[in-house]
Protein backbone atom coordinates (compact mmCIF):
# COMPACT_ATOMS: atom_id res chain seq x y z
CA UNK A 1 0.00 0.00 0.00
CA UNK A 2 1.29 3.47 -1.18
CA UNK A 3 1.98 5.88 1.51
CA UNK A 4 -1.07 8.48 -0.05
CA UNK A 5 -3.28 5.33 0.31
CA UNK A 6 -2.11 4.54 3.63
CA UNK A 7 -2.28 8.37 4.83
CA UNK A 8 -5.97 8.68 2.88
CA UNK A 9 -7.00 5.24 5.08
CA UNK A 10 -5.95 6.93 8.00
CA UNK A 11 -7.49 10.29 7.96
CA UNK A 12 -10.76 8.06 6.65
CA UNK A 13 -11.67 7.12 10.43
CA UNK A 14 -11.08 10.45 12.02
CA UNK A 15 -11.85 13.60 9.08
CA UNK A 16 -13.42 16.72 9.64
CA UNK A 17 -14.82 17.10 6.24
CA UNK A 18 -17.87 18.72 6.09
CA UNK A 19 -21.23 18.18 3.81
CA UNK A 20 -20.52 21.75 2.09
CA UNK A 21 -20.77 23.01 -1.41
CA UNK A 22 -17.91 25.35 -1.34
CA UNK A 23 -15.28 23.48 -2.47
CA UNK A 24 -12.41 25.50 -1.01
CA UNK A 25 -13.58 24.47 2.17
CA UNK A 26 -13.11 21.03 1.42
CA UNK A 27 -9.84 21.57 -0.09
CA UNK A 28 -9.25 23.75 3.42
CA UNK A 29 -10.51 20.44 6.06
CA UNK A 30 -8.37 18.11 3.77
CA UNK A 31 -5.68 20.20 4.44
CA UNK A 32 -5.96 20.45 8.17
CA UNK A 33 -6.00 16.86 8.22
CA UNK A 34 -3.02 16.27 6.39
CA UNK A 35 -0.86 18.49 8.61
CA UNK A 36 -2.33 16.90 11.96
CA UNK A 37 -1.78 13.36 10.47
CA UNK A 38 2.24 14.50 9.48
CA UNK A 39 2.70 15.75 13.09
CA UNK A 40 1.50 12.74 14.18
CA UNK A 41 4.09 10.62 12.18
CA UNK A 42 6.98 13.09 13.27
CA UNK A 43 5.67 13.21 16.99
CA UNK A 44 5.88 9.62 16.75
CA UNK A 45 9.13 9.14 15.11
CA UNK A 46 10.62 11.89 17.58
CA UNK A 47 9.29 10.77 20.74
CA UNK A 48 8.98 7.38 20.18
CA UNK A 49 5.92 7.01 22.25
CA UNK A 50 3.12 5.02 19.97
CA UNK A 51 -0.15 6.81 20.90
CA UNK A 52 -3.02 6.42 18.38
CA UNK A 53 -3.63 8.78 15.86
CA UNK A 54 -7.19 9.51 17.31
CA UNK A 55 -5.54 10.03 20.98
CA UNK A 56 -2.80 12.19 19.54
CA UNK A 57 -5.58 14.03 17.72
CA UNK A 58 -7.69 14.55 21.08
CA UNK A 59 -4.15 15.86 22.73
CA UNK A 60 -3.77 18.12 20.16
CA UNK A 61 -7.18 19.82 20.46
CA UNK A 62 -6.84 19.70 23.81
CA UNK A 63 -3.61 21.61 24.00
CA UNK A 64 -4.43 23.85 21.51
CA UNK A 65 -7.74 24.81 23.44
CA UNK A 66 -5.96 25.59 26.80
CA UNK A 67 -3.24 27.41 24.97
CA UNK A 68 -6.06 29.62 22.88
CA UNK A 69 -9.02 29.41 24.98
CA UNK A 70 -10.52 33.18 25.65
CA UNK A 71 -12.96 33.06 28.46
CA UNK A 72 -16.85 34.09 27.61
CA UNK A 73 -17.67 37.81 28.45
CA UNK A 74 -20.61 38.12 31.01
CA UNK A 75 -23.65 39.19 29.63
CA UNK A 76 -24.28 42.36 29.75
CA UNK A 77 -28.01 41.93 30.45
CA UNK A 78 -31.52 41.04 28.55
CA UNK A 79 -32.58 38.12 28.67
CA UNK A 80 -31.06 34.16 30.03
CA UNK A 81 -30.22 32.26 27.54
CA UNK A 82 -30.78 29.43 29.66
CA UNK A 83 -33.69 27.62 31.41
CA UNK A 84 -33.46 26.78 35.45
CA UNK A 85 -32.93 22.77 34.56
CA UNK A 86 -33.74 22.45 38.07
CA UNK A 87 -37.31 23.21 38.11
CA UNK A 88 -38.06 20.09 36.03
CA UNK A 89 -36.40 17.72 39.22
CA UNK A 90 -36.26 19.36 42.31
CA UNK A 91 -39.22 19.72 45.05
CA UNK A 92 -41.15 22.75 44.86
CA UNK A 93 -43.66 24.78 47.23
CA UNK A 94 -45.72 27.59 46.98
CA UNK A 95 -45.27 30.22 49.15
CA UNK A 96 -46.67 33.84 49.43
CA UNK A 97 -44.33 36.77 48.04
CA UNK A 98 -42.58 38.65 50.46
CA UNK A 99 -43.61 41.80 51.91
CA UNK A 100 -42.19 45.30 50.32
CA UNK A 101 -42.00 48.40 51.65
CA UNK A 102 -44.04 50.03 49.11
CA UNK A 103 -46.90 47.30 48.71
CA UNK A 104 -46.80 46.01 52.19
CA UNK A 105 -49.03 43.09 52.67
CA UNK A 106 -50.52 43.39 49.36
CA UNK A 107 -47.29 42.70 47.56
CA UNK A 108 -47.71 40.39 44.17
CA UNK A 109 -45.50 40.06 41.11
CA UNK A 110 -46.48 38.98 37.53
CA UNK A 111 -47.27 35.21 36.96
CA UNK A 112 -44.16 34.12 35.03
CA UNK A 113 -46.22 31.06 33.05
CA UNK A 114 -49.20 33.67 32.57
CA UNK A 115 -46.67 36.21 31.30
CA UNK A 116 -44.84 34.52 28.42
CA UNK A 117 -48.16 32.74 27.01
CA UNK A 118 -46.53 30.28 25.03
CA UNK A 119 -49.49 27.63 25.49
CA UNK A 120 -52.21 29.98 25.76
CA UNK A 121 -53.36 33.75 25.42
CA UNK A 122 -50.68 35.77 26.76
CA UNK A 123 -52.38 37.48 29.89
CA UNK A 124 -50.40 39.75 32.89
CA UNK A 125 -51.84 38.35 35.89
CA UNK A 126 -50.54 39.24 39.36
CA UNK A 127 -50.09 36.55 41.63
CA UNK A 128 -49.22 36.74 45.31
CA UNK A 129 -47.47 33.13 45.57
CA UNK A 130 -44.00 32.04 43.86
CA UNK A 131 -41.91 29.14 44.13
CA UNK A 132 -39.01 29.94 46.71
CA UNK A 133 -36.36 27.58 45.36
CA UNK A 134 -37.27 29.02 41.81
CA UNK A 135 -37.67 32.77 42.82
CA UNK A 136 -40.32 32.49 40.18
CA UNK A 137 -43.74 34.41 40.81
CA UNK A 138 -46.55 31.87 39.30
CA UNK A 139 -50.29 31.54 40.04
CA UNK A 140 -51.24 28.41 41.90
CA UNK A 141 -53.16 26.95 39.63
CA UNK A 142 -52.22 25.78 36.71
CA UNK A 143 -49.31 27.70 36.50
CA UNK A 144 -47.35 26.48 39.47
CA UNK A 145 -47.80 22.78 37.65
CA UNK A 146 -47.20 23.61 34.40
CA UNK A 147 -44.04 25.64 35.33
CA UNK A 148 -42.48 22.73 37.26
CA UNK A 149 -44.00 19.80 35.17
CA UNK A 150 -42.99 20.97 31.67
CA UNK A 151 -40.02 21.56 29.70
CA UNK A 152 -42.05 24.11 27.54
CA UNK A 153 -44.65 25.53 29.71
Amino acid sequence: MGAVDKADMINSFVECTRKTTKWYKKIFFQLIDTAVLNGSIVHRQLTGKVITYQKYRENLMRELLEEHHTPRRPSTGGRPAVDNPLRLTARHFPCKVPQTAAQGSRTRRHCKVCLSGARRSKQRKMTKYMCLACDTPLCISPCFEEYHMLKHY
